[in-house]
C-alpha cells in the first residue's frame, strides 16, 4: 500500500485560518515551523506548500520565506511566501527583529561580557584562545569582525 500524493488541499487540512495566514496545526520544529513531506521526504510545511504550488519554479538551492506581512512562522498561505536566498532571509530576519546574534545564538562560545575582556585585554589572540578554550579565529573574530553589537 502506498502514500497518498501529497496535495496542496491535503496540507491545508492541517491548518486554522488566522487573519490572512493559513497556520499549520500539525507536527512543528523547534523553531515553530511546521513539518510535512512530500514523497516521503521529510520538509518545512511552508516549502511543501510552495512546491506543490509552483511545481515548474527551479527552487534547488533557495530558502522559502515568508514576507513581511507574514508574522507566523507556522504559516503554509503561498501568498505569504517567496523563493530566496540565504542573505535574503538573514536580511528578512534583521528587519523583524529576529535575528539571534551573540550569546543567543546557541553555537556561541563566548559571551558579551567575554568580548568586553577580549577586546580590553593586551594578551595576544593566541593567549587568550588558549584562556577561553576556543579557535584564534573565534578570537580573532570576536576583536575585529563578529560582535559589532557589543561595545
Amino acid at each position: 500500500m502506498g502514500r497518498k500524493k501529497q496535495t496542496v488541499a491535503h496540507l491545508l487540512t492541517h491548518t486554522i485560518k488566522e487573519g490572512d495566514c493559513f497556520v499549520w496545526q500539525s507536527c512543528k520544529d523547534k523553531d515553530g515551523y511546521g513539518v510535512s513531506s512530500i514523497a516521503g521526504k521529510k520538509m518545512p510545511a511552508h516549502r511543501a506548500a510552495y512546491i506543490l504550488t509552483n511545481p515548474e519554479e527551479d527552487i534547488n538551492g533557495k530558502y522559502i520565506l515568508h514576507k513581511a506581512q507574514c508574522k507566523s512562522r507556522a504559516c503554509i498561505n503561498v501568498e505569504h511566501l517567496y523563493a530566496g536566498t540565504q542573505k535574503q532571509n538573514i536580511q528578512d530576519q534583521i528587519d523583524a527583529g529576529t535575528f539571534v546574534k551573540g550569546e543567543l545564538n546557541g553555537k556561541s562560545k563566548l559571551t558579551e561580557a567575554d568580548v568586553v575582556l577580549i577586546r580590553s585585554s593586551k594578551l595576544s589572540n593566541r593567549e587568550l584562545a588558549t584562556y577561553f578554550n576556543v579557535s584564534y579565529s573565534t578570537i580573532w573574530d570576536a576583536r575585529n569582525r563578529r560582535w559589532l553589537h557589543v561595545m
